[in-house]
């Protein structure tokens, strides 16, 4: 994925510039988990105006930002770092967190998905919380009451119409068994992505097509 994810991260730091450009600031939300860490090794290096970016991550697992499962943690290990070290970054899981913070549309929504069709931490045992994925629910920061995902930690997330507030969403396809997973999706609705994929708010743009 290292030229793909190359050419990710130049169009990210493309859009981000073309924002600045417009209205003096930016908004990226990433995903965390293994995926997108080669984008953010190239992202990282490239010159942008930084300072008037602001980062945050779409979900998270909630512990101490030290703890080696916190997307937090490897935010700031992998991608504020560098010529990114500059860019403002805004935790959910800090108890001073407040959703007024956030300024609408995002500019750029980067999702990881799993083997189980989850996004984001909108994970199959969620389905049955209609908030978290229709497109027109008001938006919302979710805690889960119960451990989630492998590894297995309770987690906070935006809900789907949240992360579509966005003027551009990126899916990480990162091999052949996300594709087959992805491509089950399309007519199955007892998997998160299905919608995902089948919304018509926004288009998605596929890692392993697009770029």
């Amino acid at each position: 994925m290292n030229n793909t994810a190359f050419k990710i991260a130049t169009s990210i730091a493309s859009t981000l510039e073309e924002s600045i450009i417009k209205k003096g600031s930016a908004t990226l939300v990433v995903s965390g988990g293994s995926s997108p860490i080669k984008i953010f090794h190239h992202l990282n290096e490239l010159q942008i105006q930084w300072s008037k970016v602001t980062i945050l991550l779409g979900d998270d697992r909630m512990l101490d930002s030290g703890h080696i499962d916190s997307n937090d943690k490897l935010i700031k290990e992998h991608l504020i770092v560098n010529q990114a070290e500059y860019a403002n970054y805004i935790s959910l899981s800090d108890p001073l967190f407040e959703s007024t913070q956030l300024k609408f549309p995002f500019d750029i929504t980067l999702l990881g998905m799993g083997l189980d069709g989850h996004f984001a931490s909108l994970f199959p045992a969620l389905l049955n919380n209609s908030s978290l994925f229709n497109i027109n629910a008001p938006h919302e920061i979710y805690i889960s009451d119960n451990p989630l995902g492998t590894p297995s930690h309770k987690r906070i997330t935006m809900n789907l119409s949240m992360l579509l507030d966005t003027l551009r969403c990126i899916l990480l396809v990162s091999h052949e068994s996300k594709r087959s997973v992805l491509d089950q999706a399309t007519n199955d609705d007892s998997l998160p992505l299905y919608h995902l994929i089948n919304q018509n708010k926004i288009k998605l743009e596929f890692s392993d097509i697009d770029f």
